[in-house]
């Protein structure tokens, strides 16, 4: 998203979860294609002033040389899709209120369609469903105005990711993972990609993804020696909150041009 695999002998009681650690592996060659490098909501760095999930912090990451934004959705009570991770902005629903309302209490919130106008044809796109009833806008904004340089449409929520598939098939979709979800859950779903919290993206777990056909993307990395092992290891994007840590650390990877993950499916 190369790695090695735990001893095939050694028995889990679900084969996704994480067992032990694998002996330690001689340092890796940098990787022929590098991972696209992406901007956690933009960025969450404090010292630079604006907020998360705005525009500004979407600019600021493609200005310190990320490949790629990852951003969050909810839809509005009056059918837009506004960018925003919790589903509520100073106390009031998202899902119950109207876009002109809520721009009200947040004016540098922004849309998706705003997002696709601005940055489809400047970057890769991690648009992340945060709550059901988003599929339908969103199938319609992509159509509209399809990301000319790859994205993946991600969630946690399996029922989203299955009604996205019978609705619009042609969408890369992705599951995002905050702990080990096994394989009988989800192996019907016509994923592209998997993202996993970077606490169990170990080896084995990378390249039991890969041999089942999937890209990784990696979430969220704040570390340069995690950022090292994960590209090394063929990690297909890696997503960090500090665009700036993330370039200054695998730059010197970028000889040859960043992994294309899914355009399309």
């Amino acid at each position: 998203m190369g790695a090695r695999l735990l001893n095939p002998r050694h028995k889990r009681e679900h084969p996704d979860e994480p067992g032990p650690a694998a002996p330690q592996a001689p340092a890796a060659r940098a990787p022929r294609r590098p991972p696209l490098l992406v901007g956690h909501r933009g960025h969450r760095v404090a010292a630079y002033g604006e907020g998360e999930n705005t525009l500004a912090a979407f600019e600021r990451a493609l200005a310190l040389g990320c490949d790629g934004l990852e951003l969050d959705l909810h839809c509005t009570a009056d059918g837009h899709l506004v960018v925003h991770h919790d589903p509520e902005i100073e106390g009031v629903a998202i899902a119950a209120s109207s876009y002109r309302q809520l721009r009200g209490l947040r004016p540098v919130l922004t849309t998706l369609p705003r997002v696709l106008r601005q940055y489809a044809h400047r970057c890769w796109l991690d648009l992340e469903v945060k709550a059901p009833g988003c599929e339908a806008a969103l199938v319609a904004a992509l159509r509209r105005l399809p990301p000319a340089r790859g994205y993946v449409v991600s969630s946690f929520d399996l029922k989203v990711l299955g009604r996205l598939a019978r609705s619009a098939p042609q969408v890369p979709l992705c599951l995002n993972l905050q702990r080990p979800l096994p394989w009988r859950r989800w192996r019907e779903l016509p994923l592209a990609a998997v993202a996993p919290h970077v606490s169990f993206a170990q080896r084995w777990y990378l390249a039991r993804m890969q041999r089942r056909g999937l890209k990784i993307v990696v979430w969220t990395v704040n570390q340069p020696r995690r950022m090292l092992q994960l590209a090394r290891a063929g990690c297909d994007a890696i997503i960090s909150d500090d665009p700036r840590l993330l370039v200054e650390t695998l730059g010197d990877l970028r000889a040859a041009p960043p992994r294309a993950l899914a355009a399309h499916r």
